[in-house]
């Protein structure tokens, strides 16, 4: 697993998570589940979140997030204005 960071963008980039497959992101921005549910996992903290299509997770700068999928996901990142 490698970190993705998110560039200050307006086009939002999209990701596909296949099957049981995680990601790990740093940066600042929004998360958005397009289709699927994402297992969300934030360094830090002792709780974890599923995100359905169309929920929306803030990225903090600096902290660390573990997505995964267990049946895959489409997932957007974009920067907030």
């Amino acid at each position: 697993m490698s970190p993705i960071l998110q560039a200050v963008n307006e086009t939002p980039l999209h990701v596909l998570l296949r099957r049981r497959e995680t990601l790990l992101v740093q940066g600042c921005g929004e998360l958005c589940c397009e289709d699927g549910e994402v297992w969300l996992t934030e360094a830090g903290s002792n709780r974890d979140c599923i995100l359905s299509p169309g929920d929306r997770w803030p990225l903090q700068q600096g902290l660390e997030v573990a997505l995964s999928s267990l049946a895959g996901a489409r997932l957007s990142l974009a920067s907030v204005p």
